[in-house]
């Protein structure tokens, strides 16, 4: 008799436990970020915050999945593949270069995976689609106050050395328009591929030119590196340089370049560095791996995104990836983020500044 009431009583105990699980479905979000490789620093960012945000922030069933996106369009293709057509995905933080988001932007919107950027992005990431959301800063404001930051500095002749990059090219694009419409004159202006390693024929060409300064837009910062030793061996004269902010987080371009980097101006996206959940969250960020986030707005973006869900999940039953999008186009107006205070415009994307900054010497 005991026995059969004891049975009775650890089925309805586990038909409960069954209903509480079901009502409690994990969200499955899908990193894509450089896990390996030239700029993995990228990676190890978005790995670290996620597992600070899931131990000290997180209040909704929230399961990761990591993928390598790389560096190319054919292996963050692979990557946005993976996470949505096997991993099933609910969410995609794409921490990643704009090329690989790019290549998955059909796939994104046709499996209808919002998919937010936290890399910044230029034009191309801003019209990818009603699925692709840029909570990162926009290159092309990037490009247009590096203009500026140098005519406020009395520098009106640069020489310009764009790497062949989709993020890139949409800086030096918007860089050139703006710094001539203020009065500025290109003395050199060219291209290099990403695999290039050797830069003596464009210093010499450079050289010649006699620019007040060097500006080196690159996707890794690794190429500055190259440059830099190499400017230096040829005997390049005392100019400011230029470069875009991957160089300053990435080891590989500090350990090429030695202290030769050291004060190399970059555009360093900005985000709120008083918010008390942020110093709270760097606080614990260096409790555990005895550092800051080698990407501090990545980071806050990270940060600011798992925030967003969980309180779209905080006022809705279940979770809808139309629903989710359209509240992020609807309902984030003037929101008070880790990255400061912005709205998601028709199109989802955000528009937060950058500041100048220098490049300080990492052995």
């Amino acid at each position: 008799m005991e026995v059969r009431y004891l049975f009775k009583y650890f089925f309805v105990l586990l038909v409960f436990s069954n209903l509480s699980f079901a009502d409690n479905k994990s969200i499955k979000i899908g990193v894509a970020s450089v896990l390996s490789g030239d700029l993995a620093v990228l990676g190890k960012t978005a790995v670290n915050t996620s597992k600070i945000y899931k131990k000290y922030f997180q209040t909704q069933n929230l399961e990761f999945v990591y993928e390598d996106a790389k560096l190319s369009s054919v292996d963050g293709l692979k990557a946005y593949q993976k996470l949505i057509n096997i991993d099933k995905v609910d969410l995609i933080l794409a921490a990643c270069t704009s090329n690989a988001t790019m290549a998955a932007k059909t796939l994104i919107n046709t499996s209808k995976t919002p998919t937010i950027s936290i890399s910044t992005g230029g034009e191309n990431i801003d019209n990818a689609g009603q699925y692709v959301f840029r909570i990162g800063n926009s290159d092309t404001l990037n490009g247009y106050q590096q203009a500026e930051a140098l005519i406020k500095n009395n520098i009106t002749k640069v020489a310009l050395l764009t790497e062949e990059t989709e993020y890139t090219q949409d800086i030096s694009k918007a860089f050139q328009n703006k710094f001539k419409e203020l009065g500025g004159k290109l003395t050199f202006d060219s291209s290099f591929i990403p695999s290039q390693t050797e830069f003596r024929t464009e210093i010499t060409l450079i050289k010649k030119s006699n620019p007040e300064a060097i500006f080196m837009p690159t996707q890794t910062g690794t190429a500055l590196g190259l440059f830099l030793k190499q400017w230096n061996t040829q005997g390049g004269k005392d100019v400011q340089i230029h470069t875009t902010f991957v160089a300053a987080p990435n080891p590989d371009a500090h350990r090429i370049a030695g202290e030769l980097i050291n004060g190399v101006y970059y555009m360093s996206p900005d985000y709120d560095k008083q918010n008390p959940k942020l110093i709270k969250f760097f606080n614990h960020y260096r409790n555990e791996f005895n550092e800051d986030p080698p990407i501090a707005f990545h980071a806050a973006g990270i940060v600011d995104s798992l925030s967003l869900l969980e309180e779209y999940l905080k006022i809705n039953d279940t979770y809808s990836p139309s629903g989710f999008s359209q509240y992020l186009v609807e309902s984030i107006k003037n929101y008070k983020g880790l990255l400061g205070i912005y709205s998601f415009d028709k199109k989802g994307n955000s528009d937060l500044g950058f500041s100048l900054a220098q490049i300080k010497y990492d052995k």
